[in-house]
Formats: structure tokens, sequence, C-alpha cells
């Protein structure tokens, strides 16, 4: 954890990547030739999570208001799709139950750490997790649906 958070992790996602780190290493534990390879192994994938991490969050969320394309270059074509696309979107998430739906905007749109959300909520923040997977399992599934 302390390597996610030398890297600029908040507490929350330092802790999330922690996890990650930790079942890693453990998937990887046959191959592990020492202590000093394993901290060496799980720094290394600490860096990498948290890199990814801020990778997913410095993209503009959907709902910013700010258009992500080009109008001038943007085809009738394309115009007629990405409307198409917000649409789809926009159903999808009003579908979901409304706890998960507030949970998700609050982590992915306002960026709240997991303590805030649940005192926002009024859930435990180990449910926050919970909720916040949930959410997000239901959204990949209907995406996958879609590209089939």
């Amino acid at each position: 954890m302390a390597t996610a958070l030398a890297f600029a992790a908040d507490s929350d996602e330092a802790e999330d990547i922690a996890q990650e780190v930790m079942l890693k290493l453990w998937t990887l534990r046959t191959d592990i030739n020492g202590l000093q390879h394993a901290e060496k192994l799980a720094s290394c994938i600490a860096h990498n999570r948290t890199m990814d991490s801020h990778r997913r969050y410095h993209t503009v969320p959907l709902d910013s208001g700010k258009c992500i394309i080009d109008e001038k270059s943007a085809s009738p074509d394309n115009a007629i799709e990405d409307k198409e696309n917000m649409a789809w979107l926009t159903k999808r998430l009003a579908s979901l139950p409304s706890t998960e739906y507030q949970i998700l905007k609050l982590r992915q749109v306002e960026h709240k750490s997991h303590e805030e959300i649940a005192r926002i909520v009024g859930v435990k923040k180990s449910s926050v997790a919970t909720i916040l997977s949930r959410a997000r399992t239901k959204m990949l599934n209907e995406f996958k649906k879609r590209t089939r």
C-alpha cells in the first residue's frame, strides 16, 4: 500500500491496488524466489496498477458537458452514431438501481473516495466497493451484449 500511496494514489485507491498486488503475488507464489524478489515484484506491480488507475481517471467523463469529438471534422454519419451511442449509454445507466447509479456516478464522475460515498449514500464503506463492482459489472455486460 505504501508504494501505491507513494505514486500519489488516494488511500482507497491505494488499498484497492494493494489488494490486487497481493492477489497477483499469490498467483505467482510458485515462481517467486525469496523475499527480495517478492518485494521488487510487488513494487513493480503496484507501480503499474497505479499508472493504469491514473490513466483511467484522467479521461473525460461522458457527462462532463465537454465535447470529445471535433465537430468540424465529424461526418453526418458519425454525428448520428455518436448521438445514438449517448442515448444508449444514458438509457443503460438509467436502468441501474438508484443506489448503484448514484455510487457509480459519485466514484466515476465526481471522483469521490469510498469513505465520502459511504457518508453521502448512507451505506457502510465496505458496501461501497461491492455495489460499485456490481454496477460496473452490469455495465460491462451491457457493453458486451451490444458489441456481439
